[in-house]
């Protein structure tokens, strides 16, 4: 299984290094110029998603260029780490400081800190927006990541700084705090709607940059807060809705890959919860989630939902984070089962959706496969997930290092 693992991220790092990070997104839509010129939100909502789930590539014909997403590149900058820590290989090395530069280069400097927008495409959806000009919590958060692993490798001050500065933001920019319990934003701006796996992302983040100081009090503090917040919202069968609208107080529902973002937030911050009574109830919070996502959310064979209940197209981000989180929780439960499940994940998507020339389909049908090489959505999260999962045969002394040929 290592092998299988080994060839094909080093197949996909070959592909990735040759488009250097440049690519399409699914929902690349509002950057074609036809877009600027239509009026009407409705139109272009309903052309958006044309181009998202279109198995034909029109973006060239449309004039939709391709660009750098700063989520992709943090993500890739995680993976090259993580790489670079097991191997030893200076290319990963290079490539990890190649990715946490650009991120430098691509930051927002703000009136608290500094922030990253996720997409170089403006996107919108109900009582949403997001825009290349304004930091969002998802693209800050994955650079802090990145940024703190950045440092805890290398020991340069200047990563440890940049990721205190965009820690600095999100507190001030996007935290929300009511009695005992807090929440984070998408946007400095966005009201109305509460997005709960974006909460779980920045307890993630958290808890990566609290690998790099002292013992923080009011991150601490912050982050339990958060954790009885996510706790409140959970559903009795284990699962979290998407979002919640403040207005119509009613909930949105859409059963994806947003779940594992959720307990990899839990997981990560569960060693910095001082309060044992709310331990124990994270830790069943934690189990009860992981039993929906693994005996729900995906089948025997490996594959998942697109959106439960519906089963199509096969997602490659689906596939992607379910290797990513039952990774982790074999990391934290040393529970076998976990480790199966990753790999049965990881050889089914390897098997079945990756192309000869070393990219990931996008999504596949009964039949045929949306082919389209999108740099974030498949690449960057596969390039995640595969280095997630080799970093766990180390851990677990099983002796995936790549030894080149």
């Amino acid at each position: 299984m290592e092998t299988l693992i080994w060839n094909s991220l080093l197949s996909l790092y070959s592909w990735v290094k040759k488009e250097r990070y440049r690519g399409w997104d699914p929902y690349d839509w509002l950057s074609s110029p036809i877009a600027k010129k239509l009026k009407s939100k409705p139109v272009n909502f309903i052309l958006l998603q044309a181009n998202l789930y279109s198995p034909i590539n029109l973006r060239p014909k449309l004039r939709i260029k391709k660009g750098i997403s700063n989520k992709a590149v943090a993500l890739f900058a995680q993976s090259y780490l993580t790489l670079s820590s097991i191997t030893g290989r200076p290319e990963f090395k290079a490539e990890a400081k190649r990715a946490l530069s650009l991120l430098d280069e691509y930051k927002i400097e703000t009136s608290t800190g500094i922030g990253w927008p996720s997409h170089y495409f403006s996107f919108f959806g109900p009582k949403h927006l997001l825009t290349p000009e304004v930091p969002d919590i998802v693209g800050t958060c994955e650079a802090i990541k990145a940024f703190s692993m950045g440092y805890k490798e290398y020991k340069l001050k200047k990563y440890k700084r940049i990721a205190s500065k965009a820690v600095n933001h999100i507190l001030n920019e996007h935290l929300s705090q009511k009695g005992d319990v807090a929440y984070f934003k998408y946007t400095p701006h966005e009201e109305g709607k509460i997005v709960f796996n974006v909460s779980a992302l920045t307890l993630e983040s958290l808890s990566y940059y609290l690998r790099l100081v002292e013992y923080d009090e009011k991150l601490v503090k912050i982050g339990s807060r958060t954790i009885k917040f996510l706790l409140q919202y959970q559903t009795p069968n284990g699962a979290w809705p998407y979002s919640y609208y403040l207005d119509s107080k009613k909930f949105y529902f859409q059963l994806d890959y947003h779940q594992g973002f959720i307990i990899d937030g839990l997981l990560e911050f569960l060693p910095y919860i001082m309060d044992q009574h709310l331990a124990r109830k994270t830790m069943d919070s934690i189990l009860k989630a992981t039993k929906f996502y693994m005996d729900v959310q995906f089948n025997h064979q490996g594959v998942s939902y697109y959106r439960y209940p519906i089963k199509y197209p096969i997602d490659v981000h689906n596939q992607a984070q379910g290797i990513i989180t039952f990774s982790k929780l074999y990391n934290t439960f040393n529970e076998p089962k976990y480790l199966n499940f990753a790999e049965r994940i990881a050889e089914w998507t390897i098997k079945n959706m990756q192309d000869p020339s070393g990219y990931f389909y996008s999504h596949k049908w009964p039949g045929f496969a949306n082919k389209i090489p999108y740099m974030r959505w498949g690449q960057a999260w596969m390039m995640m997930a595969l280095a997630t999962l080799l970093k766990t045969y180390t851990n677990n002394q099983r002796g995936a290092i790549w030894k080149p040929g």
